[in-house]
């Protein structure tokens, strides 16, 4: 018949898994058979390794597995803030306008006319800012003429 060895070798309430091998290994080295005694310690030693490699794997697994519960949190909550930014992103498409009048086109124009003259102007001027023959010229240039109204 095969007793396990925590049946053989019972562990005490509340102790330490270190603390219980390394008494198992002294009960089993008052063996006066030299063999009997190697195979006790082997065995107590197979034990705890044992032991070890299953705290080892468990710690590993509940790691594991708090760190994937917090990323799949954090991928839902980055989920969710991506919905909202896209709802935000189709509502704010849907209020953009698809077309443009045609009176604030020719305004639009109109001023990108006024702008150009200006700064031509600016650069066509003496140093410190004096104006010259061109630059004045250049702002004497009539307004150009509406492309879509009449």
């Amino acid at each position: 018949m095969n007793i396990s060895f925590l049946m053989r070798n019972p562990r005490r309430k509340g102790e330490d898994l270190g603390d219980f091998i390394l008494r198992v290994v002294l009960e089993s080295l008052q063996e006066k058979d030299a063999r009997v005694r190697a195979e006790l310690v082997d065995e107590a030693l197979s034990f705890y390794r044992g032991r070890i490699i299953d705290n080892v794997e468990e710690a590993a697994e509940a790691k594991a597995g708090s760190e994937l519960r917090r990323a799949e949190a954090e991928l839902s909550e980055l989920q969710t803030k991506h919905q909202a930014l896209q709802a935000t992103h189709q509502r704010l498409v849907a209020s953009y306008p698809t077309s443009v009048s045609v009176r604030e086109a020719e305004e639009a124009r109109l001023a990108t006319a006024r702008v150009m003259r200006a700064k031509a102007a600016a650069i066509a001027e003496g140093p410190h800012g004096i104006p010259s023959n061109i630059s004045e010229a250049i702002d004497k240039l009539p307004d150009p003429k509406p492309k879509w109204s009449k």
